[in-house]
C-alpha cells in the first residue's frame, strides 16, 4: 500500500478516471450536521487564510487505468462530490459569483462528468437506497428523489453557498485546499483483507486520550510535563481513572448539555473554542471538579452531616447529580455557601430522587433537570439566601416528570408498591435507611445484605401453608396477593432459611426469632401475637411515618424576581392547550420559535434528518404528511417541512401534538425527549394573542428567554446559544449605517431609559445593529442580556406602533388598482392579526374589525374540547368559522358559541347582544 498526502480534488481529476464505491461500502449516511462542520471548515479555511485543511484518509484500489475502487472514505468523497455540484449549480443560477466566468464548467468537466461523448457520471456511488440514482438526478437536473440523504445534503449546500458567507472563488479554493492521506492498493494488497482491518474493532482512543492529546500536544515540552504531572495525572487519580465519565459531566456542569459518550470529545472541543479561559485555566478547573467529585462519591466533604447523609445517599448510583454538586461543593469551599446549607441540599436530593423512585416517576428527564439546575438556581438565588431555598422553589414547581411527589403521593406508593422486586441496591439502601434513619446507635444493614449474612424476610411467607391460611381467614388469597410484597410485610432476618413458611408464632418465638431480633425494623413483631391485616396496615403506618420523615417533602417561601420558564416534556398525555410555547428542545437542538406552528414543522424537519426515508415511506401511508412534487402549490393550511413533503399545520395545538406523538411512536423514539419551555401562566404581559404576532416576531420570540437570563448572575456560556441564534435571526433586520440612523448617539447613550422610551421601531433596530457593529472588537451583547438592555429594546418592538411611511403597511377596506388592499398604517394589536393571517379576505376582515372599533380577537384560538374558532372572542364565546364544517359548527353551538360569518356588523351585533 502506497500512501500520500494529496489534494482531495487530484482524487476526482482524470478525464477518464471513474470514482467507484463497491456494494459492501455502508450506506451514505452523513447528516446535516457533518455537512454544516464542513462548511464552517471552509469559511475558517477561508477568514484564517489556512493554507491546508486535512479532510482524513481515503483508501482505494487502481482496478484499472480508468476505474478507483473506493474501499474507505466514501462519505467524504460523495460529501465533497455534492459540496462541488452545489457550487456549480449556485454559479449557474448567479446564487453566487466568480470572477471567473467559465469556473462552474471548469468544475463540471474536470472533477463531476467523465469526459466521453454522453458526459457520463464520474463518481458512481452505492447502487442501493436510490443513491447513485439521486445523484445522477441532481448532476443531470432531473427531479431530485426528495427522500434520499443525498438531495438533503446537496440542499443544505445549496443554501449555504445562498447565504453568502463566501463568494465562488473563496469556496473554491477552500475546497481546494482540503487535504486527504490517500493510499492506494497495491497489486499484492487484498482489498477485502484491507476493509475488514479498517473496520475491524480494535482498540481505540478512548475520548479522554483524545482530549488529553489535544490540549498537550501543541504545548512546549517543559509544559507539556508541568500540565501532565499537576493537572491531567492529579484528574485522573482522582476520578479512578474513569476520566471518560468524569470529563462528560464536567462538561454537562459548565455547558447544561449531556453530551453522547461517543461525542465528549467533540463537546469538549467545542467547549474549548469558546471559552474564555486558558488550557491551564481549564485544567486548573477540571482538577477541582475532579476532587470534588471524588469527595462526593466517596463522602468525604469533611462536612459531618453531609457525609454521613452520603454515605447512604451514594448506595444507589446517582451520577446525575453531579453537574450540581460539584460546583456547589466549590462554593462549599469559597465560603458563599454555608456547610449547613449544604447538608440540607443533599436531603432534598435525596428525598427529590428516592420519592420520585418510589412513585415510579420515570427517569429520562432528570439527565436534562441537572444539566441546568445549577445555573438556574445560580440566577435566581439573592445575596444572603440559602441555596436550598432556591433548589426547593425550583424543584417543587415542576410538573409530570420533573416533579417533587407531594406526601400523598409517596405514601400511596410506598405503602403498596412491590418493594420486594427491585433492584438489589435500592432494596439495600431501603431498609438501611429505615433501620438506622437519623439514629447513632445504626446496623450496617447494606454491607450485611451484601455480603448475605442477612437477607428479605417476608413475615408472610411468599408460599402460604394451611396454618397460614387459617389464620389469615377466608380473604387469605387476596390477603396474600396484595400485602406478600408490599413494605408492612418486608423485614431483614440472619435467619430467613430457618424460618421458611413457618407460621407466625413459630417465627417469633423459635431461637433467634424475631422477639430475640435487635433491628428497630422488627420491634413491631415483637409486640403481636398474630400477623393479619391489621398488623400489615400497623406496620406499614408506622414506616411509612419514618419514611416521610426521612425523605421529607421541603418547603420554602422563597420566590425569585424572575421566574424561571417552564419545561415540560411531551410525553404522551400532557395537555399544551392555550399554552405558549417559548422554545423546544430536542437532542442537541433548542430552537426559540413563535408559536406552535413553527415548533410544529422544526421538529419534523429534525426528525427527517436523522429518519429521512423512513419519514416518506410513513408520510406515502399516512393521512398526517403528504408526499408532493415540485409543481404542487401549497396551500394556505398547509406547510413545506422539507422538499417534497408537506404538512397540515391549520390545526388545533392538541391535534399537532398528536400527530408528533404519534410520528415519534412509530420511530420509536421516547416521547419525552421532546421538551417544550412554555412561557410562565402568570406573566400575561407576555402571553401571545395570535399565532405568529408582529412584524418583529422572528426577534420578539426571544423577549421569554431574555427576560430570564436579565442577571447579573448569568453566565457568559449560559447566554452564548441564545447569542448565536439571536445574531442570525437579526440579520433580516440589519441596518447598514446605525450611526446615520442615530447621529451623535453612542452605544451607552442607547441603553438609557431617556432613549429607550422613546425610541421608535427603526431607533431599536439601528441600536441592536450598532451593538452587532462593535460586538467583534469589544463583545457587549451578552452584557446587555444580563443588564435587561436588550428586554427592555425588543419590548419596544412589541408596542410600537409602525410608523407610516417607514413601517410596514396594511390592508384596508379599500382597493388599489391590482385589485389588493390598499395600505395603511394600523395600531400594534391589529398589526398583529394583520401578520397572523393568509388571505385577503382575512386581512380585509381585520381592517373592518379594526374600523368598527370592536375589541381585538383571538385568531387560531383552541377551546377545551380542541376545536379552533379562527376568530374569537372567548369572554363572550363569539367566534368567526371560515370555512366551516358542520361538526365543529355543531359542536361549538352546543358548547354556548355564537358564530358569526365574516361580517364586522353582524360580529358589533353578536358582541352587544350575545346573539346575531
Amino acid at each position: 500500500m502506497k500512501g500520500s498526502i494529496r489534494r482531495i480534488t487530484e482524487l476526482f481529476d482524470g478525464n477518464s478516471k471513474h470514482l467507484l464505491i463497491p456494494v459492501y461500502q455502508r450506506n451514505y449516511d452523513w447528516k446535516l450536521k457533518h455537512c454544516a462542520r464542513l462548511f464552517d471548515d471552509l469559511v475558517d479555511i477561508t477568514r484564517q487564510d489556512r493554507e491546508t485543511h486535512f479532510f482524513g484518509a481515503i483508501v482505494g484500489h487502481p482496478e484499472d487505468s480508468f476505474t478507483y475502487v473506493v474501499i474507505d472514505g466514501q462519505q467524504r468523497l460523495t460529501t465533497s462530490s455534492l459540496l462541488m455540484l452545489a457550487l456549480v449549480h449556485s454559479l449557474e443560477d448567479g446564487s453566487v459569483a466568480s470572477k471567473d466566468a467559465n469556473l462552474a464548467a471548469k468544475i463540471r468537466d474536470s472533477y463531476l462528468v467523465l469526459k466521453d461523448k454522453y458526459e457520463a457520471v464520474k463518481f458512481k456511488l452505492k447502487p442501493v437506497k436510490n443513491d447513485n440514482d439521486a445523484y445522477s438526478r441532481l448532476l443531470r437536473g432531473d427531479t431530485p428523489i426528495e427522500s434520499s440523504t443525498i438531495t438533503a445534503n446537496y440542499r443544505y449546500f445549496r443554501e449555504r453557498i445562498a447565504g453568502g458567507e463566501l463568494d465562488g472563488d473563496d469556496i473554491w479554493e477552500a475546497i481546494f485546499r482540503l487535504q486527504v492521506m490517500a493510499l492506494d492498493l497495491e497489486k499484492q494488497d487484498d482489498p477485502q483483507r484491507i476493509f475488514e482491518s479498517i473496520n475491524s474493532t480494535g482498540l481505540e482512543l478512548s475520548e479522554a486520550d483524545k482530549i488529553r492529546n489535544v490540549v498537550l500536544m501543541h504545548q512546549p515540552s517543559h509544559e507539556q510535563e508541568d500540565l501532565y504531572e499537576n493537572y491531567w495525572n492529579r484528574i485522573e487519580k482522582a476520578v479512578e481513572y474513569r476520566t471518560d465519565w468524569f470529563i462528560r459531566f464536567y462538561l454537562v456542569a459548565k455547558t447544561g448539555k449531556t453530551p453522547r459518550q461517543d461525542g465528549v470529545y467533540e463537546a469538549f472541543r467545542d467547549y474549548q473554542k469558546n471559552a474564555k479561559a486558558s488550557t491551564r485555566d481549564i485544567l486548573s478547573e477540571m482538577r477541582d471538579y475532579a476532587e470534588y467529585s471524588h469527595e462526593l462519591n466517596s463522602a468525604s466533604t469533611g462536612i459531618g452531616s453531609a457525609d454521613k447523609r452520603l454515605r447512604r445517599f451514594n448506595m444507589v448510583k446517582h451520577d446525575v447529580t453531579l453537574p450540581l454538586t460539584m460546583p456547589l461543593l466549590g462554593e462549599v469551599k469559597a465560603g458563599t455557601v454555608s456547610p449547613e446549607d449544604f447538608t440540607e441540599v443533599v436531603t432534598i436530593l435525596d428525598s427529590y430522587l428516592f420519592r420520585r423512585f418510589i412513585c415510579g416517576v420515570p427517569t429520562q428527564s432528570l439527565n436534562r433537570i441537572f444539566a441546568t439546575l445549577y445555573s438556574e438556581i445560580h440566577r435566581v438565588r439573592g445575596e444572603g439566601e440559602r441555596f436550598s431555598d432556591a433548589l426547593t422553589y425550583s424543584l417543587r414547581r415542576r410538573t409530570t416528570s420533573g416533579r417533587f411527589p407531594t406526601d400523598d403521593e409517596f405514601k400511596e406508593s410506598f405503602a403498596t408498591r412491590n418493594l420486594y422486586s427491585i433492584k438489589g441496591e435500592n432494596r439495600s439502601y431501603l431498609f438501611e435507611c429505615l433501620e438506622n434513619n437519623w439514629s447513632n446507635d445504626t446496623h450496617d444493614i447494606a454491607r450485611a445484605l451484601e455480603g448475605q449474612s442477612i437477607s428479605i424476610e417476608h413475615i408472610m411467607p411468599q408460599t402460604l401453608t394451611s396454618a397460614w391460611r387459617q389464620d389469615l381467614g377466608a380473604d387469605a388469597e387476596e390477603i396474600h396477593a396484595t400485602w406478600c410484597n408490599r413494605i408492612g410485610n418486608l423485614t431483614v432476618t440472619g435467619y430467613n432459611s430457618s424460618y421458611s413458611n413457618s407460621a407466625f408464632a413459630d417465627k417469633k418465638k423459635r431461637e433467634n426469632g424475631f422477639d430475640a431480633s435487635l433491628y428497630r425494623l422488627n420491634a413491631l413483631l415483637k409486640s403481636s401475637d398474630v400477623w393479619t391485616v391489621t398488623e400489615l396496615e400497623e406496620r406499614t403506618r408506622a414506616l411509612t411515618a419514618i419514611a416521610l420523615k426521612y425523605w421529607p417533602l421541603p418547603s420554602t417561601d422563597f420566590e425569585p424576581y424572575v421566574p424561571p420558564l417552564p419545561s415540560v416534556p411531551m410525553g404522551d398525555d400532557e395537555s399544551f392547550t392555550n399554552r405558549t410555547i417559548v422554545s423546544f428542545e430536542y437532542g442537541d437542538t433548542r430552537k426559540t420559535v413563535a408559536s406552535w406552528k413553527v415548533a410544529y414543522v422544526e421538529v419534523i424537519r429534525l426528525l427527517v434528518d436523522e429518519h429521512r426515508e423512513e419519514i416518506f415511506a410513513y408520510a406515502s401511508e399516512s393521512n398526517d404528511l403528504t408526499v408532493v412534487d415540485d409543481s404542487y402549490e401549497i396551500p394556505s393550511w398547509e406547510s413545506l417541512v422539507v422538499p417534497g413533503l408537506t404538512l397540515m399545520t391549520a390545526s388545533s395545538t392538541r391535534s399537532k401534538l398528536a400527530v408528533l406523538r404519534k410520528l415519534f411512536n412509530h420511530l420509536e423514539i421516547d416521547t419525552d425527549d421532546l421538551v417544550f419551555t412554555l412561557r410562565n401562566t402568570e406573566t400575561t404581559g407576555l402571553e401571545e394573542t395570535v399565532d405568529e404576532p408582529g412584524p418583529y416576531a422572528e426577534l420578539t420570540k426571544f423577549l421569554p428567554r431574555m427576560v430570564e437570563l436579565s442577571s447579573t448572575a448569568v453566565t457568559d456560556e449560559e447566554t452564548r446559544d441564545l447569542r448565536t441564534e439571536f445574531t442570525n435571526a437579526f440579520a433580516g433586520f440589519t441596518v447598514a449605517n446605525p450611526q446615520a440612523a442615530l447621529p451623535g448617539k453612542n452605544l451607552p447613550d442607547l441603553e438609557t431609559e431617556a432613549f429607550i422610551e422613546k425610541a421608535t421601531t427603526d431607533d431599536i433596530l439601528a441600536a441592536l445593529s450598532m451593538m452587532f457593529q462593535v460586538e467583534g472588537l469589544m463583545p457587549q451583547f451578552h452584557r446587555l442580556i444580563a443588564s435587561g438592555t436588550v428586554v427592555r429594546w425588543l419590548t419596544m418592538l412589541t408596542s410600537n406602533p409602525l410608523e407610516v411611511g417607514d413601517g410596514r403597511r396594511v390592508s384596508t377596506g379599500n382597493r388599489d388598482d391590482t385589485g389588493s388592499p390598499a395600505a395603511v398604517a394600523l395600531a400594534p394589536q391589529w398589526q398583529g392579526l394583520i401578520d397572523a393571517t393568509v388571505s385577503d379576505d382575512e386581512k380585509q376582515l381585520v381592517i373592518e374589525l379594526a374600523a368598527a372599533d370592536l375589541p381585538v380577537p383571538t385568531v387560531g384560538y383552541e377551546t377545551h374540547g380542541g376545536e379552533v374558532v379562527d376568530f374569537a372572542w372567548s369572554d363572550s364565546r363569539v367566534g368567526v368559522l371560515l370555512d366551516p364544517d358542520d361538526y365543529t359548527a355543531n359542536t361549538l353551538s352546543e358548547a354556548g358559541w355564537t358564530l358569526c360569518p365574516p361580517n364586522a356588523a353582524q360580529i358589533a351585533a353578536a358582541l352587544q347582544n350575545g346573539v346575531i
